[in-house]
């Protein structure tokens, strides 16, 4: 040792140097940038395995709804829709018209029950008026009880008073979900925080199958809903029968269309068509098919015609009356 008391330099302990993370040889701490991509492509698969299901049942109503309006509609006039052989795009595009307000009542109610429970749950939370909240239950459950009831007699036995076509779902449906929440809040308003942790298996079970009894009664009153839908869309055309597009039909044989709609005969030898049919209506095309009417048709009395595409006579559209 010298007189300084300095350790000489070759006896001077070594510098450490601290490796990072990244220089470590095999380190398992990932790079910030692979772990947020990862939790990325790891949220979008969820939400694809979550939307993927819905885009399916959406497809899937959307036909249905499609199919029972347009059914409704073409058996008002007397025709069978497998006649005209409509395909599943026709039937997606046609459900618009039968799904628009049933989706909006359905969130529009949503809505407000969410807004009725976050205020019950509120007042449940603060312990104030529980008493009011209690009654109000109980009143509510017995009108859920006979509701309920009506809606499945209704399924079985008219009522001897007019309801609307919409009664029994309504009522099916309305019923259960009313007697379901009021049950839920005597529950609740009864019960501890500590035994509210475990719920019984009956309860949840019941909870499943009242949500399984409101989706079928929605699909029932949705259904019923296109359907009606159909038949009003029907009567409308018919009422205004005049307004549409007024079909002339060439043809080379007599198609012994009967009255009301005229049949002329072609006395021109050069012409290609002998006969000229003239008092048509056009409704619509599908599948190579013409669907026509007569210019005075009418529910109890006229007849329907399904033309189908050929050259043996050909079809003349002219517009229909202001």
């Amino acid at each position: 040792m010298n007189s300084g008391g300095r350790i000489p330099a070759g006896l001077q302990r070594p510098q450490r140097f601290r490796a990072t993370a990244s220089e470590r040889p095999g380190s398992s701490r990932k790079n910030p940038a692979t772990t947020k991509g990862a939790d990325l492509s790891h949220s979008v698969i969820q939400w694809f395995a979550i939307i993927a299901p819905l885009t399916t049942v959406a497809t899937a109503l959307s036909f249905w709804f499609g199919w029972t309006m347009t059914a409704t509609r073409t058996a008002y006039f007397g025709i069978d829709q497998s006649v005209l052989e409509y395909s599943t795009v026709d039937y997606l595009l046609r459900s618009a018209d039968a799904l628009i307000v049933p989706a909006i009542s359905i969130l529009l109610v949503s809505v407000a029950c969410l807004g009725i429970h976050a205020l019950t749950l509120s007042i449940i939370r603060r312990s104030i008026g529980l008493r009011y909240i209690q009654i109000g239950a109980w009143l509510v459950l017995l009108v859920g009880i006979l509701v309920t009831s009506l809606g499945v007699w209704t399924m079985f036995k008219e009522l001897p008073v007019a309801t609307p076509f919409l009664f029994e779902p309504t009522a099916l449906g309305g019923g259960i979900a009313l007697g379901a929440y009021a049950f839920w809040v005597l529950r609740r308003t009864a019960l501890t925080d500590r035994s509210l942790l475990h719920v019984p298996l009956w309860e949840k079970l019941g909870y499943v199958s009242v949500v399984l009894l409101v989706v079928v009664a929605l699909f029932w009153a949705c259904s019923s809903y296109a359907g009606a839908l159909g038949t009003g869309r029907s009567r409308e055309y018919a009422r205004d029968l005049d307004k549409r597009p007024s079909v002339t039909v060439y043809s080379v044989q007599s198609l012994a269309m009967g009255s009301p709609v005229k049949e002329e005969r072609i006395s021109s030898p050069d012409s290609k068509y002998r006969f000229r049919y003239t008092g048509l209506k056009f409704v619509t095309l599908s599948a190579d098919k013409y669907f026509l009417l007569p210019a005075n048709w009418s529910r109890s009395s006229g007849v329907a015609i399904v033309l189908e595409e050929s050259p043996e006579y050909r079809v003349e559209f002219n517009p229909g009356g202001g």
